[in-house]
C-alpha cells in the first residue's frame, strides 16, 4: 500500500493531468466561452418546443445568424459529442462546463469577439 507522500504525489498527477486536458479545451474553443453558451441556451430553447431531429439544425441557424465560422464550431462540437443538437448539449456542453470554471455564471453573448 503507498504512503501519504506517494499517495500525495499521484493525487497531484492526476490534478496535473485533468488541468491540462480542461486547458486543452479552452485553447480549442473555436469562439468565445460567452458566445458557445449563448449557443447553447438557443438551442436548449429551441428543443423545449420541437423535438431532435438528429441534425445540427439549430446550431446551424444561430452559427448562420451570428456570423460565426460554421466549419470550426461544427468541428469543435462534433469532436466533443456534439452530432446533433441534443448531443451538442448533453456532451459538447458538459466538456465546457467541465473545462471552464465558473461556467454557469458566465453570461451568454452573441458577440463572436
Amino acid at each position: 500500500m503507498p504512503d501519504k507522500a506517494e499517495k500525495a504525489r499521484r493525487k497531484e498527477i492526476l490534478h496535473s493531468v485533468r488541468e491540462d486536458m480542461r486547458r486543452k479545451v479552452r485553447n480549442s474553443l473555436p469562439v468565445a466561452v460567452p458566445v458557445l453558451k449563448a449557443l447553447f441556451d438557443y438551442v436548449d430553447s429551441q428543443l423545449e418546443s420541437t423535438e431532435c431531429d438528429h441534425s445540427l439544425r439549430h446550431v446551424r441557424e444561430f452559427i448562420r445568424s451570428h456570423d460565426l465560422p460554421e466549419d470550426a464550431v461544427v468541428v469543435w462540437l462534433e469532436n466533443n459529442g456534439g452530432y446533433c443538437d441534443c448531443e451538442a448539449l448533453m456532451n459538447a456542453e458538459q466538456v465546457l462546463q467541465e473545462a471552464v470554471p465558473g461556467y454557469d455564471d458566465i453570461a451568454p453573448s452573441s458577440n463572436a469577439q
